[in-house]
Formats: structure tokens, C-alpha cells, sequence
């Protein structure tokens, strides 16, 4: 089946958007499980779906989201009815003991303000309640088990209505279809990339696309208002301060305990701080919160210092940035090429430096660059190469994506011949944003299953 078969018009119209309590655990069980094995099984369905609340209201799990394994409620994208007539979506939180809401921060933690459904296992005589950073109360439902229930490792999504008729289309049908959402995809990173192009212009539009590339995914919105804040032009004016310039902001110069810590390889903070400290009180009002950057469940190649190092040796280079040729194989071959005296050889501002060199870069960074960055900036001047594009092969996978094959295919075997190349794995990610993390249902409203009947027809 050719691309034509499966229309953009097709696509675009289906993505509209559109247990009784059991018995209190033993010890010895409360005692060997971890609060990971719990959520598991709460995921598997062990506890069932329908819950009497703390309050005294009647729960029931319409959708148990997506379980995520990042920073943050522990499922995300879930619904729930409440006595039968109010549906709430948002996310779900599982404690161990019913304080440990206050005791891990979460009331003053923005990222539980969605969440709608608090569970736990203990509690104590006193009354404990659960509010969001908003003063919003949460529902409370405590979960009390049955000692005999078994070790259950359930996937991170569950298998969504679209896998039996996915099942009965033939392979090439569906990279036609995941095809058609890559296509959308890259129209709409084109077309965002345009908006900012004329709001800042085109070159300070890219620069902010790279730093949110760089920005990896625990750092993005950082990195975004520092591109903002250190505007290329800017940088470009500071000459050799630029790079002073870009740390200074970030905070990380201002930081005591990194003061502290540089012990090896003083020669580069010196560098640093000896163009900052001449432009600091003139920036001194931009400098970024040192809580809004993210260094937990990061790679060392990823952390943000270095990752900062390699955005400024883009900046260094932002002549050879324009004159780059269209073709994203040289495009990749540039980027990979790009070097750093200092951050070749070390990860973050304290660390020693190591022994052999290493890619300022990686290559499944490249990757993701060149799909978020280099080729949406080429269909928006209309210098794409759709072919070439397609010819990428993917790295590594991501846990969005493998949520996405859960949904769709049920099982990883099924999802592994499409998500071989870049294309794919964009496509699926669309098809997840647009049907998946549209639908509250469960499924049950969502007009992707039908449209891939349609196919088969």
C-alpha cells in the first residue's frame, strides 16, 4: 500500500480530539515488598478498578495511564469516575504511608498539581490530607491487600483496541501509516520553528531550537530561557566572553558548592569567571534559578554543564552553522565533528578529566537533533529531502516510545520492524500525542482503531 493510500485528510480527521477494599497486609509482607512492587501491582489490576474512597466516595479507574519511570506521580495520563458521575483526569500517586506526601514535598512540588488520585498502604490514627501546590484537595484511597498476592511485573503501558486490527494489516501498510503521522509530525515542528522565525527571527529561532536539543529531555525548558535570556546576537557581540557569558547566566558560576569542588583543571573556571566577573553586574538580573535545572536520572554524557559546553562551541561556530549544506548527512557529519578543549574530556565543571576523548556529541543526540532542528528548518524553507530523512536509522529508544509500541502492538517483537529508523520513531510518537494522550477513555472513544479497520477494508 503506497503512501497516497493513507491521507494526511484521513489522519488529521481520526486525531481529532475527541474494587472492593481488601484486607489489610501482614508484616511480614509490608516489611519485603518495595513501594516499586506495590506499583506494580496496583498497575497489573491486581487491586481491581473500583475503590471506596478515605471520603467515603465510590472510585473507579476508567484509565490507568502510562507509568512513568521519570521524575514525578508515579502514573501519568490516567481517569477516574467519582461516584459515578464526575470524571477527573490527571495523574496518580502510590505511598507507601499516607504522610509521605508531605514528608517527600510533594504539596510543594508543581509537578503533582495534576495529580488526582492519591493511594497508600499505612496510616496512622491522626487525619492526613493530601493538597496540591494550588490548595487542592486529592482524593485518598487506601489500599489494603491480600497477603497471598503474587509478584506480578506488568508492562509500562497496556495493550490499547488498536492491536487487533494493527494485527491484520501487512507491514508495509503500516510504515505507510506511521509514514503519514512522521510527515504531520515534521509539518508541525516546521511550522512552529516558522512562528518563531518571525517573532525573533530565523537565526535566533534556530539557536533556541539547538539549546532545546541540547537541553536533552530533563532540561529543555532551561536551556530554552537561557536562549532567550543569552541571545545569540548577544553572544555573538561578546566575542570570546560568550562562553563566560552562557555560564554565567545559567547560575552555574554562581554556585558555592561548585566553587567549592573545582579542584582539577582550575585553568578553564578561571577563564570562565575572568570575562564574567567584568559583564556580570550588567547581566547579574538574568541569571536563572538554580532550581529550575535538573541533574537527577542523567547521563554523565548529558548533564548540563557539558551540554552547555557544546552550545557554546556552536556558538563559536554559527558562521559555518549558515553555510551549512541542506543535506543532513553532511549536516550530521558537521555536528559530530564539533570540539571542545575542556569538554572533551570531562563531564561536568568538578569532574577529573579522563584519559581518552569523547564525542562532544553522540550520535542518537545527533539523531535527534537533526529531526527536531535541521530537517523542520529545511521544510520550512522548502529544502527538504524526505528521502534522505527516511534513510536515518534510529539509536536508542525512549520511554514514550516504548509505551507507544505497548498501545499499538501489544508486545516488542510486533513493534521492532517499525522503529528501525528515525521516521518511524517520530511517526509513532505522533500517533501517541494525537490518539493516546488525547484519549481519557481508555480506548473506548478513541477513533484510531477505527480508522485502522478502515485499512483492512
Amino acid at each position: 500500500m503506497s503512501f497516497r493510500c493513507v491521507n494526511q485528510s484521513i489522519y488529521q480527521q481520526a486525531c481529532t480530539r475527541v474494587t472492593p477494599l481488601l484486607r489489610e497486609p501482614d508484616g511480614s509482607l509490608r516489611e519485603k515488598w518495595t513501594e516499586l512492587e506495590w506499583q506494580a501491582l496496583w498497575y497489573s489490576g491486581a487491586f481491581g478498578t473500583s475503590f471506596r474512597a478515605v471520603s467515603g466516595s465510590l472510585v473507579e479507574i476508567v484509565q490507568f495511564g502510562f507509568w512513568n519511570r521519570e521524575p514525578g506521580p508515579d502514573f501519568v495520563h490516567a481517569s477516574l469516575r467519582v461516584d459515578g458521575e464526575q470524571l477527573l483526569e490527571g495523574d496518580i500517586e502510590l505511598d507507601m504511608h499516607v504522610a509521605d506526601w508531605d514528608r517527600h514535598g510533594h504539596s510543594q512540588n508543581p509537578a503533582f498539581d495534576r495529580v488526582v488520585l492519591h493511594l497508600f498502604l499505612h496510616k496512622t490514627g491522626a487525619s492526613h490530607f493530601t493538597r496540591t501546590t494550588q490548595n487542592r484537595e486529592v482524593i485518598q484511597v487506601h489500599l489494603q491487600a491480600e497477603s497471598d498476592l503474587l509478584h506480578i511485573h506488568p508492562p509500562i503501558a497496556h495493550p490499547g483496541r488498536c492491536c487487533a486490527p494493527l494485527r491484520q494489516l501487512p507491514g508495509r501498510t503500516i510504515d505507510s501509516l506511521i509514514e503519514t503521522a512522521a510527515r504531520v509530525r515534521m509539518r508541525r515542528k516546521a511550522d512552529q520553528l516558522r512562528r518563531v522565525a518571525i517573532v525573533h527571527g530565523l537565526d535566533e529561532a534556530l539557536f533556541q531550537a539547538f539549546a532545546v536539543a541540547f537541553g536533552y529531555k530533563l532540561n529543555k525548558i532551561p536551556f530554552l530561557v537561557l536562549a532567550q535570556r543569552a541571545k545569540l546576537q548577544i553572544l555573538r557581540e561578546q566575542g570570546s566572553a560568550a562562553e563566560s557569558l552562557l555560564f554565567g547566566i545559567s547560575g552555574f558560576l554562581e554556585d558555592r558548592k561548585i566553587h567549592r569542588a573545582v579542584v582539577m583543571e582550575r585553568d578553564y573556571w578561571r577563564y570562565l569567571w575572568e570575562h564574567w566577573w567584568q559583564i556580570r553586574s550588567q547581566y547579574a538580573h538574568l541569571v536563572l534559578r538554580q532550581n529550575l535545572w535538573r541533574f537527577g536520572m542523567t547521563r554523565p554524557s548529558n548533564h548540563p554543564h557539558r551540554r552547555l559546553g557544546a552550545l557554546a562551541e556552536l556558538v563559536r561556530r554559527w558562521k559555518e552553522v549558515r553555510l551549512l549544506s541542506p543535506r543532513l548527512e553532511e549536516v550530521a557529519e558537521w555536528i559530530s565533528g564539533l570540539s571542545h578543549p575542556f569538554w572533551d574530556h570531562h563531564f561536568t565543571l568538578t569532574s577529573q578529566r579522563t584519559v581518552r576523548p569523547f564525542h562532544l556529541l553522540g550520535q542518537t543526540r545527533i539523531n535527534e537533533i537533526l529531526a527536531n532542528v535541521v530537517h523542520p528548518m529545511l521544510v520550512a524553507m522548502n529544502q527538504d529531502d524526505w528521502e534522505s530523512y527516511k534513510g536515518i536509522r534510529s539509536e536508542l529508544s525512549n520511554r514514550r516510545l516504548t509505551i507507544v509500541c505497548q498501545r499499538l502492538f501489544g508486545e516488542t517483537n510486533r513493534a521492532r520492524e517499525h522503529i528501525r529508523f528515525l521516521y518511524q520513531q517520530q511517526g509513532l510518537l505522533q500517533i501517541f500525542e494525537d490518539f493516546c494522550m488525547a484519549d481519557f477513555t481508555n480506548c473506548d472513544g478513541c477513533r484510531f482503531p477505527e480508522m485502522v479497520a478502515k485499512l483492512s477494508d
